[in-house]
C-alpha cells in the first residue's frame, strides 16, 4: 500500500464528458469495457450504470428500514472459524495449525468472492424487473455487514497466524477489497428515520445489465455507482504504477482536478495485489471516491458525497397559478432538483405540500425550499398550501 499525492491542485479547465473506451498502447487488442461519464459543467463527472436502465424513486421510513433488517452473517462466519480453526488449535501441531489457518482463510476469501456475485446477480434480477427495489436493498444492506464481520474474522485469523512460528497471513488486499461495500450510502441506510420529521431520506436507485447507481439525499447527496463490466482481476494489470492509475483519474473527472477550487486535496491508494487502486479526493463541493481496476483500468466503483445546495443550476421551469409561484431548478446528471413555492404577490416563501406525478414528496420549508430527486423522465409537479395549488409538467430536458 502506498500513499501518494496530497496538495493543492489550482489548474482551472471546463468539465467536459469523458470516455474511458478505446484501447492504449497497454491495451491494444484487449477488451476494455466503455464507460460513459455524465457531461457537466460546475460539477462532478457521475459514473453512468449503463444502457437499459431501471429507475426507482422510494423514501426511506420505517416499513423500508424494517424490511432491510436481513439474516445475521455474522453467526455462520463465526460457526465456520469456530468449525475449521478454533477447534482444536491449541493441541495442534504447527503443521496442523498452519492447514488450519490456511483453511479458514481460504473459506474467508470464498465469501469475499460472493459478496460480488451476490450484487451482481441481485442488481440484473432487478434490471429485468425479476426482483424488487427493496430486495436489492436488502442484499446492498446484507454485504455492508457481512463485509465488516468478514473483516473482523481476519484479523482474528491473522492473530491466530501469529501464534504459528514461521508463519504469517497477508490480509492486507482482502481488506481493500471489503472497504468498497463499507460505504456512505449503505451506512446511511442502517441509521433509523424521524417518522415525521423532514430528515426521512429520499432514495433514487437505477440499474443495468452491467451495473448500478443508488444515489441518497438528506444533508447531503451521496451517490454510489458501480460497474461490473470495470473489474476483471484474472487480466494483466494495465497501469504502469500508482502515479498512471490518478492521472487516469484526473482525466475521467477533470472538474474534481483542474478546477480551481478552494480546497482541494488528493491521494492515492495501490492494492497491486488485488489490481484496485483507491482514489479520493476532497473538493469545494464535497468528496469523491474512485477505485479503479487495474485490469480494466476503469472505474469499477464510484462514490460521491456532495453539497447539492452548491450545484449550478442547468435548467429551470417556472408556473403561475392561484395566487403562487412554484419554479423548479434542475441540476446537472440528473441530480437533485430545488422546488420553490411563493407567493405570487409579495414572493414570500410559502409552505406547501409536494408532489410528484401524483406521489407526495414533501413539503416546502420556512424558506419555500424543497429538495427532490427527480425521476429520469418528464414528470407532472404539484404543489397544494391553504391559499391555493399550482402545477407543472417538467419535460425530459437536458438535465
Amino acid at each position: 500500500m502506498a500513499v501518494l499525492l496530497a496538495g493543492l491542485l489550482v489548474l482551472s479547465l471546463p468539465a467536459t464528458a469523458v470516455s474511458a473506451a478505446g484501447p492504449d498502447e497497454r491495451t491494444a487488442g484487449a477488451d476494455a469495457p466503455e464507460q460513459v461519464f455524465v457531461e457537466t459543467n460546475g460539477t462532478t463527472n457521475r459514473l453512468d450504470p449503463g444502457e437499459e436502465v431501471r429507475s426507482e424513486r422510494l423514501e426511506y421510513g420505517d416499513d423500508l428500514g424494517t424490511s432491510l433488517m436481513t439474516a445475521d452473517d455474522e453467526l455462520r462466519v463465526d460457526y465456520e472459524q469456530e468449525r475449521i480453526v478454533r477447534d482444536g488449535f491449541d493441541d495442534a501441531s504447527n503443521e496442523e495449525r498452519e492447514e488450519m489457518v490456511s483453511a479458514g482463510y481460504g473459506r474467508l476469501r470464498e465469501r469475499i468472492d460472493a459478496l460480488e456475485a451476490r450484487e451482481r446477480e441481485a442488481v440484473r434480477a432487478h434490471a429485468t424487473n425479476d426482483r424488487s427495489t427493496t430486495r436489492l436493498l436488502q442484499t446492498f444492506s446484507r454485504n455492508y455487514h457481512e463485509s465488516d464481520v468478514i473483516a473482523s474474522a481476519l484479523d482474528e485469523l491473522v492473530a491466530y497466524a501469529d501464534r504459528i512460528p514461521g508463519y504469517s497471513i497477508s490480509i492486507r488486499n482482502d481488506k481493500s477489497v471489503l472497504e468498497m461495500y463499507r460505504t456512505d450510502v449503505r451506512s446511511q441506510l442502517e441509521t433509523t428515520p424521524d417518522r415525521f420529521g423532514s430528515n426521512r431520506k429520499r432514495l433514487a436507485v437505477r440499474t443495468a445489465e452491467t451495473g448500478y447507481s443508488v444515489s441518497l439525499l438528506d444533508r447531503n447527496y451521496v451517490r454510489e455507482t458501480t460497474r461490473f463490466d470495470g473489474r476483471n482481476a484474472s487480466r494483466p494489470n494495465q497501469f504502469e504504477d500508482i502515479t498512471d492509475a490518478h492521472d487516469t483519474a484526473q482525466e475521467l473527472y477533470p472538474w474534481v482536478f483542474d478546477a480551481d477550487h478552494e480546497t482541494h486535496s488528493s491521494d492515492a491508494v495501490e492494492s497491486r495485489g488485488v489490481q484496485l487502486y483507491r482514489i479520493r479526493a476532497i473538493h469545494d463541493q464535497g468528496r469523491l471516491t474512485a477505485y479503479l481496476d487495474g485490469g480494466t483500468s476503469a472505474v469499477h466503483r464510484e462514490l460521491q458525497t456532495l453539497d447539492h445546495e452548491q450545484f449550478p443550476t442547468v435548467n429551470e421551469s417556472r408556473w403561475i397559478d392561484g395566487g403562487l409561484v412554484l419554479a423548479i431548478n434542475e441540476t446537472a446528471a440528473n441530480g437533485p432538483a430545488e422546488v420553490t413555492v411563493a407567493d405570487a404577490e409579495t414572493g414570500d416563501p410559502v409552505s406547501a405540500a409536494v408532489s410528484v406525478d401524483g406521489e407526495p414528496v414533501g413539503e416546502t420549508g420556512s424558506d419555500g425550499s424543497l429538495w427532490i430527486l427527480p425521476p429520469d423522465d418528464g414528470f407532472d409537479l404539484r404543489a397544494e398550501s391553504d391559499a391555493g395549488a399550482v402545477e407543472g409538467s417538467v419535460s425530459n430536458s437536458a438535465a
